[in-house]
């Protein structure tokens, strides 16, 4: 929300100064058109492309972009760099750790430093380790940082070293907090637009545990604490939205993608914004249960939440150690909040095709003579998600700040093709394969007198519809006896004709019905059983 309060301050300062130094209405003017942004979606590369230019050529500027999709209220910082430079801050421990790089180069660092080891060694998933090749990290004691913090993040002639700091991990963050200098340069980083992830039990404030320094922070991360402990954890999690966070570098998996982590939790904090992963039931760790705040919004069952620059990440609680899928998680949140650029472009894969396509309608069920090859036909089309955007440029040498206007687009990959599932079950959800891209499909008939057609869209962004659920009901053969009586005159010549009987058919299709035979009692014997016509009904 910062930019918002930016906004709102910005253009009756801009006015003051006019007026106290006499400075033409026309330099205000300009800011506004300044800049110019453009955004054209890449359906086969899921992403929007985004181009802006300066024509103010007076000095250097830095940028940030700003988006928000159709389902968004509120604008939030995006990433813009293809790469991360990333000051790891770590509580003072004991215990040690040995690695090589891929580059070679050795290091003996406190456990706590881990993010190092995590991000540059070579493994079985990638030869430059899991930041592969596109995050560099340098580590720093939280002691020394808290004795001089802009010695760590200002190169000598004040400008910053680094795109994103990295507070942990380390379980209760050893209980050591930023001193009163540390924070307050930490919130001066913050608001230049650089990103900052916060590790285990580093935001919290409660009858437990408190770091005051660290919680003055916590509102860059739109979380709220839960006065007395309240955890609420495991070492299971889920992945709960879908975007750049969950698929770049590392293709984490779309919602619902179950991970593994050493055992974590929330504490006592309330995520009032972006939760990409959560913790799963039955919630083992403290027998947590899920809670809100007191307006019932938010919720303590988060694993990783953010907030434009700033996320919340509960890796520490293991003392240093972590899963594949940790170190793949906070990779790609390390990738993510690096969010400012000189560049004048950038591809943002995290504006994507987020919408499924529609729920398939069935238009017709038909079937051969002999009720062995069935063909349903469907359609569906896909979705667009719609974006905004904005740019916000700063100049490097008189700090001043200028936006583009707001510019719109949405993205639509197109449709994929059809997951489609025939059996015997009501409630069946196609997986997503893609069985045709067809808008008709023929299968064999199943065995049983009814089964069940289960049909998904698929676009190519990955994005499966609502399945829709269709049930054909045959009743193949029914033996059903019926006695009724009829008086027939033995002398009479004229042909008997019995009532009709009524049928009712509750089924989807025509029901081919037949009499078997008809026998009667004469109260002499009985008579042989003869056919007679069929109908239908």
């Amino acid at each position: 929300m910062r930019q918002s309060f930016r906004r709102l301050f910005l253009v009756p300062l801009l006015a003051a100064g006019i007026l106290l130094s006499g400075v033409s209405p026309a330099f205000a003017a300009s800011a506004a058109s300044v800049l110019t942004l453009t955004a054209t979606p890449n359906p086969s590369g899921n992403y929007v492309a985004l181009n802006w230019t300066n024509s103010d050529k007076s000095q250097p500027y830095s940028y940030m972009l700003y988006s928000k999709s159709a389902h968004e209220s509120t604008f939030q910082s995006i990433p813009a760099k293809d790469s991360a430079k990333v000051l790891n801050i770590y509580p003072v421990v004991t215990p040690t750790v040995s690695f090589t790089t891929w580059q070679g180069k050795s290091y003996t660092l406190p456990k706590s430093a881990s993010l190092k080891m995590w991000m540059e060694t070579p493994n079985g998933h990638n030869s430059k380790g899991y930041g592969e090749g596109l995050i560099s990290v340098d580590t720093v004691s939280i002691f020394d940082f808290n004795a001089n913090p802009d010695a760590y993040l200002k190169n000598a002639d004040g400008s910053y070293k680094y795109d994103v700091l990295y507070f942990g991990a380390w379980d209760n963050n050893n209980l050591q907090d930023l001193s009163v200098a540390a924070e307050a340069g930490t919130d001066a980083f913050i608001r230049t637009g650089r990103g900052v992830c916060f590790g285990h039990d580093t935001l919290v404030s409660n009858d437990a545990i408190a770091n005051p320094n660290f919680f003055k922070l916590a509102h860059y991360v739109n979380i709220e604490t839960i006065n007395h402990y309240t955890p609420l954890g495991g070492s299971e999690i889920s992945v709960t939205k879908k975007g750049l966070l969950t698929n770049y570098p590392w293709n984490i998996g779309g919602i619902g993608t179950a991970l593994t982590i050493p055992t974590s939790h929330s504490n006592s904090q309330i995520a009032l914004g972006d939760i990409w992963m959560a913790y799963q039931p039955p919630y083992p760790y403290c027998g947590g249960v899920p809670q809100s705040d007191s307006n019932g919004k938010g919720t303590n069952n988060f694993y990783l939440t953010t907030w434009s620059n700033c996320a919340l990440i509960q890796t520490g609680h293991s003392d240093g150690e972590a899963t594949p899928d940790e170190q793949r998680v906070t990779a790609n949140t390390l990738f993510y909040l690096a969010q400012i650029t000189t560049d004048t472009s950038w591809n943002d894969h995290k504006g994507q095709d987020l919408d499924a396509p529609d729920e398939p309608a069935i238009s017709g069920v038909t079937h051969n003579s002999g009720r062995t090859q069935y063909t349903v036909n469907y359609s569906s089309q896909d979705n667009a998600t719609g974006y905004q955007y904005y740019v916000e440029a700063t100049g490097q040498n008189d700090g001043a700040k200028y936006d583009s206007p707001v510019i719109s687009t949405s993205l639509k990959t197109g449709m994929k093709g059809y997951s489609i599932v025939v059996d015997n079950n009501p409630d069946t959800i196609p997986d997503g394969s893609i069985i045709t891209t067809s808008n008709s499909y023929t299968f064999s008939r199943p065995s049983g007198s009814s089964f069940y057609i289960h049909i998904a869209a698929v676009d190519n962004a990955g994005n499966i519809s609502a399945v829709t659920h269709y049930h054909t009901d045959e009743l193949v053969s029914v033996t059903h006896p019926v006695s009724i009586s009829y008086a027939i005159d033995p002398n009479s010549s004229t042909p008997f004709t019995a009532p009709d009987i009524p049928i009712t058919n509750h089924s989807t299709f025509p029901v081919q019905v037949s009499v078997a035979g008809l026998k009667a009692t004469s109260g002499i014997g009985d008579a042989a059983p003869r056919p007679i016509r069929t109908g239908t009904a």
